[in-house]
């Protein structure tokens, strides 16, 4: 095992994940269209998703999709193979059919958030050059407007029914080229620090990571009740529906969360498995009665989160809250997942991600030199394998994610921050998410972001965003000296920059906070504008 600090040799930094499998090789090659429909004819009227109320079982998917594939080759006859069908969704039992029914078409399936705002939709669609757009029908006249000039648009639901759906969709799918590398779906990025990026992800590594899925001894499957709360523009909810299509698995999708609303939905729909991303767990936890939410939880076996960052003692103090085990899934648009699906075998310690998955290798490299560090010591993740998209890694095929952590002695991941994100004082790096997770110990402080303030002298100042919970007393001083003393004599650590009390905390369509829009405000403030 490698020795912490930098390596003599990179090889001797690098980890390897087990092999493949000679069957998981063989499923990326799998026709991934045709792969779907005679899963999905297996399963016949099973329930899969029920979506803000909304039931979704297997034979309507096939007969809706076919529905929809056919309005769309009558309202696009020239659309070839390779084109982009942007689907604007938000939380609607309509995407699976349109997933499916533009997979079949050959085309790109571009899920794009049906609620951004009209100039992002705007850009996004105009970005896209999509040959037809697919909406919710709420989302009718924004979609509308923001289209480009000329481009057909269809309303989902309301295509007129085929006669024999299954044998449309097949066709159409067998008549497709066998080229597995070829781009099935695109998902945009979060665009946390600017605009996002369109990431096409090649019908290949959708279907490895089905496979990956349904091993053995996979997380859970066919037998689980799945409960999400995010959009199914998210990389999980695009995951999760095929995942539905291939195991059966039973999916509730929540409306817009709430804990309230949240709650609600584990009493009445008893999942035995739960996604959140943390700063839901964590709101979940603090504002749900402590009795209430443990009976609640009674049914699940784990709990996942992912899409940020999340130490081991907010880990645990989610875990007391609720009484039930807590696992971090890890993993970009760009390459997913990288860690922590196959957890039957090995159980993570709190706050890691875990091992890499099969088929990748992982190297943590020096944020200033780039040199390869051992295990215990911080510095940019690289992952490398055919899980990854081939058009976002280097000139040797590793995808530099822009995530800082490290590995222990035993090769489990932790996931500290975003590269973005670190607040640079007098040439430390300091990660926002540490200092985060010390506010929000405190039981009166209900959010808190940590964004760095520009500085002549010392580069950056680290600064809290802080949302206050209701009826609070707690100062702003008061807060300053908690993390003075979790900080234990580390002046980087201390908010230089100030407290400032906020009604909210800004956050993207994808429910991610919006540290731009929190930059900008703190300049504001500090140069009295505000």
């Amino acid at each position: 095992m490698a020795t912490a600090g930098s390596c003599a040799e990179d090889s001797h930094c690098v980890l390897r994940g087990p092999p493949l499998t000679e069957a998981e090789v063989a499923g990326a090659e799998v026709p991934l269209a045709a792969y779907l429909v005679q899963k999905l004819t297996a399963h016949g009227d099973r329930l899969l998703q029920v979506v803000v109320g909304q039931e979704s079982r297997a034979d309507w998917v096939l007969r809706q999709a076919a529905a929809e594939l056919s309005a769309l080759q009558r309202a696009v006859p020239s659309l070839r193979e390779g084109d982009t069908v942007a689907v604007c969704v938000g939380r609607s039992a309509l995407f699976a059919p349109a997933l499916l029914a533009t997979i079949c078409s050959g085309a790109v399936c571009a899920v794009v958030n049906a609620a951004l705002p009209h100039e992002s939709l705007h850009r996004v669609l105009q970005e896209l050059k999509p040959a037809a757009v697919l909406c919710e029908p709420q989302a009718t006249k924004s979609v509308t407007d923001a289209r480009p000039t000329g481009c057909p648009l269809l309303v989902l639901g309301t295509a007129e029914a085929v006669l024999d759906a299954q044998h449309l969709l097949m066709s159409s799918a067998q008549g497709l080229q066998r080229d597995n590398t070829a781009p099935a779906v695109a998902l945009l990025s979060s665009g946390t620090t600017g605009h996002p990026k369109v990431i096409r992800i090649p019908r290949r590594n959708l279907a490895l990571v089905m496979h990956l899925l349904t091993r053995n001894d996979a997380p859970f499957g066919a037998v689980d009740t799945l409960l999400f709360t995010t959009g199914f523009f998210w990389v999980s909810g695009t995951i999760f529906t095929l995942w539905s299509m291939d195991t059966g698995m039973k999916c509730v999708v929540t409306p817009d969360f709430s804990p309230q609303t949240v709650l609600d939905y584990i009493e009445r729909c008893k999942p035995t498995v739960i996604f959140m991303p943390p700063n839901q767990w964590v709101s979940l936890a603090r504002h749900s009665p402590e009795g209430r939410l443990r009976s609640a939880m009674q049914h699940v076996r784990v709990s996942v989160t992912g899409g940020a960052a999340l130490n081991a003692e907010t880990q645990a103090w989610v875990e007391a809250r609720t009484g039930r085990p807590m696992t971090q899934w890890y993993g970009q648009t760009e390459a997913f997942p990288l860690c922590n699906v196959l957890l039957r075998a090995h159980a993570p310690p709190p706050g890691s991600v875990g091992r890499i998955n099969a088929g990748l290798q992982a190297k943590v490299l020096d944020l200033q030199t780039a040199k390869c560090l051992g295990p215990g010591v911080d510095g940019e993740l690289c992952f490398k394998g055919l899980a990854v998209i081939p058009e976002f890694v280097d000139k040797e095929g590793w995808i530099h994610t822009g995530d800082v952590g490290h590995y222990d002695a035993d090769d489990n991941f932790y996931v500290v921050d975003r590269v973005k994100e670190l607040v640079k004082y007098r040439g430390v790096h300091v990660s926002p998410s540490e200092m985060e997770a010390w506010l929000l110990a405190h039981p009166q402080v209900s959010e808190a972001v940590v964004v760095g303030l520009p500085h002549d002298e010392d580069q950056e100042h680290p600064a809290a965003f802080i949302v206050l919970a209701q009826g609070a007393t707690v100062t702003p001083e008061q807060l300053k000296q908690l993390v003075k003393e979790r900080a234990c004599g580390s002046e980087e650590k201390l908010l230089h920059g100030g407290v400032f009390l906020v009604e909210s905390i800004p956050r993207l369509a994808t429910g991610k906070v919006s540290r731009g829009q929190l930059r900008r405000a703190l300049l504001e403030r500090t140069m009295g504008k505000v």
